[in-house]
């Protein structure tokens, strides 16, 4: 009977540790999956202002572009979109009326080397709940695919223009008219 009472705690302790075991391995691979998806790195921070968020040598490139060399940079504002394998990507706003015209402002968007795969004008007044670019799941050279939405000259109706990276630039894929609200394909 002595021998029996020495066996039943040790049965317990390795149930334990068993259950500990196993509830540290589900967190990991939870932690992991959270972690290290695809979507997850894909969150936009919003437009920051170019000081605090690009690096000093790709302002340095940027402000050095033709254009832009008069500009006050307190003013400019950067969109920060991380890649899943290739770098960042940083979308100038120059939010100066220098480089705005009837058919919208200058946007700009480089690599975090500095190497520019985009230029475009767009209107940056939309319906509300529409964002001025939307980054899809599709990735094209290690860079994400860019939505731009524009206006339309119809009510509720915006216009969505799919870019996706290639030969070292963004190239204009399609066009579509979709209403507002709903979300591109």
């Amino acid at each position: 009977m002595l021998r029996n009472i020495g066996n039943i705690p040790s049965i317990k302790f390795e149930k334990y540790c068993l259950i500990f075991f196993i509830s540290v391995i589900a967190f990991s691979v939870l932690f992991l999956i959270t972690y290290l998806s695809p979507n997850s790195k894909l969150k936009l921070t919003g437009w920051q202002n170019a000081e605090n968020l690009a690096s000093k040598p790709l302002l340095k490139t940027v402000l050095s572009q033709k254009l832009i060399r008069n500009l006050d940079i307190s003013s400019i504002k950067v969109l920060k979109i991380p890649s899943r394998s290739a770098g960042n990507l940083y979308i100038f706003d120059y939010r100066s009326s220098q480089l705005c015209g009837a058919g919208g402002c200058l946007y700009s968007v480089y690599n975090q080397s500095g190497n520019i795969l985009l230029e475009f004008i767009a209107n940056p007044y939309l319906p509300p709940k529409e964002n001025l670019i939307q980054v899809t799941d599709i990735d094209n050279s290690g860079f994400p695919c860019l939505i731009i939405t524009q206006p339309t000259v119809k009510e509720n109706i915006v216009s969505r223009t799919r870019y996706c990276h290639g030969n070292e630039k963004y190239i204009r894929l399609n066009q579509a008219l979709t209403e507002v609200g709903k979300n591109p394909q």
